[in-house]
């Protein structure tokens, strides 16, 4: 009696783990499914836009990619800086539709436990931002000898938040959260040449996060490259 009472035990544990881990996993697949179907979503939306809205030859659609990269920084979460890659296609010589895509971290150390018993702690961020959108340009504008082209965006995507916890006597915990995200603001463009030109934004990042609304401040320094040039569209 007493062993089949104990297989039968060993068996309920052997259930109610695998429940458990499986519930673990659909969890966790969860947190990341979700920004990956939104952006996917939000990819093919932009593609549709991208090629019905504009009646030009497949040659001259790819002559007017453009390409983006550099630094960003983003308030909250103790200021993340990291990079942020892009790219966008001209659809009027003074619009342009684009995705960006922003990874920043930040590593930082909460001082105020290191003379307690829970001893050093150290809290990781990494924030990433899927963001589609247009970029309206205006009229160059003239600063002494230097021609600025200054823009308008305004975009909408997804945000993935992503800490861990370490403390030296405690221990450690993590976790994740995303939301639909969007951003307001603008910079501008300095151009090197026909292809090449330097780029400055400074935009409002809204996050929703663990339900709760944040704002951030944007700051991205950068180059962008089109494939026909500037002056050609």
């Amino acid at each position: 009696m007493m062993q089949r009472q104990s297989t039968r035990n060993e068996n309920t544990n052997c259930d109610t783990g695998g429940r458990r881990v499986g519930q673990q996993k659909s969890l966790a697949r969860g947190n990341f499914q979700g920004p990956s179907k939104r952006l996917g979503g939000i990819c093919l939306i932009l593609a549709m836009v991208m090629f019905c809205g504009v009646s030009r030859a497949r040659g001259q659609i790819i002559n007017n990619f453009e390409f983006s990269g550099g630094f960003a920084y983003s308030t909250g979460d103790g200021g993340l800086g990291g990079l942020t890659v892009g790219t966008s296609l001209w659809v009027h010589p003074r619009v342009s539709l684009g995705l960006d895509y922003d990874s920043v971290y930040d590593n930082s150390s909460i001082g105020t436990f290191e003379l307690t018993s829970i001893g050093h702690t150290a809290v990781k961020s990494h924030l990433q931002n899927f963001l589609v959108g247009p970029r309206v340009f205006f009229s160059a504008k003239r600063i002494k000898k230097y021609h600025f082209n200054p823009f308008a965006e305004v975009k909408i995507g997804d945000s993935l938040l992503s800490q861990s916890l370490r403390s030296v006597n405690v221990g450690s915990a993590s976790g994740s959260a995303h939301s639909f995200s969007w951003m307001l603001g603008g910079g501008a463009d300095y151009a090197f040449n026909r292809h090449w030109s330097g780029r400055l934004n400074l935009d409002l990042l809204r996050t929703h996060l663990a339900d709760v609304g944040q704002s951030r401040l944007r700051i991205g320094v950068g180059v962008a490259y089109t494939i026909a040039g500037r002056g050609t569209k």
